[in-house]
């Protein structure tokens, strides 16, 4: 269910084929390098360290450059999505290793205070305000649950919130998420929608957030090694090219799998 040694290999490969002169990534080699992307990257350097261990494959990141590339971003950053807003916050987290003077982590800091707090937050982005801004999330509202509005994506979103209010619904929830499933053995959006990468990863995120194992796990395993290409990376669906989002919602993906069957997060 997990990668091989050997497609480890070709999966940092198809990583670092994508890194930039500024320390950066980008979605194919010839592109410059974008926020989202790096995050993609970094978050599959960590994940293939923590769990394989003695990779030291986040040491080959220079910091510093990438330090700098977030902090260009820093006067455009009201301009931009709150996801992306995120993903610039937890780059910063992650290559971060100075302190302060007073022993305090350098953080990146965006306190959302430019966001009108009288509007209603999708459940992603009243994730990511939590996660920037804390406790200035409350000062936003939701749209009430109802799983018939949702996408697979949304309820991830949701469960990472509200957790509390979910394991009320916990059989409700586990039974919709694993209705998304298909016989491809990946899942859609939604229960009967054509399965996708990242679906099937915040299908099973969610599933494992409640200990619940989807209904074919076998097949699950087997669609997100589909999707693997000739390049080392993972596409979106087991017909399209490969890129780093794809590639990071596949490792993970079969984490959540592994953590399903084994109790221990490991890709």
């Amino acid at each position: 269910m997990g990668l091989q040694a050997k497609d480890r290999h070709r999966l940092v490969e198809f990583i670092f084929q994508r890194q930039k002169e500024d320390g950066a990534f980008a979605a194919c080699p010839s592109l410059p390098a974008t926020v989202a992307d790096t995050y993609y990257a970094l978050s599959m350097l960590k994940m293939l360290d923590n769990c394989y261990g003695n990779q030291a494959l986040f040491s080959r990141i220079n910091g510093e450059k990438i330090q700098i590339f977030v902090r260009a971003h820093v006067p455009i950053r009201h301009s931009l999505p709150l996801r992306v807003r995120f993903f610039l916050h937890e780059i910063f987290r992650m290559v971060t290793k100075d302190l302060a003077a007073d022993g305090e982590a350098l953080f990146y800091v965006d306190p959302c205070d430019d966001l009108d707090v009288g509007k209603r937050l999708s459940y992603e982005n009243y994730y990511y305000v939590g996660q920037l801004a804390g406790d200035f999330q409350k000062s936003f509202q939701v749209p009430d649950f109802h799983l018939a509005d949702c996408t697979s994506r949304d309820v991830y979103f949701y469960l990472l919130s509200f957790a509390e209010d979910a394991k009320k619904r916990a059989a409700e929830i586990g039974d919709w998420l694993k209705r998304c499933q298909n016989h491809d053995g990946g899942f859609g959006f939604f229960p009967g929608t054509t399965s996708y990468i990242e679906y099937s990863d915040y299908c099973l995120s969610a599933l494992s957030s409640m200990g619940q194992p989807p209904l074919r796990v076998q097949q699950a395993g087997q669609y997100i090694l589909a999707c693997r290409t000739g390049s080392g990376g993972f596409s979106r669906s087991t017909k399209a090219a490969p890129f780093l989002d794809a590639s990071c919602h596949a490792l993970h993906g079969l984490s959540c799998l592994q953590h399903l069957v084994t109790g221990r997060l490991r890709p």
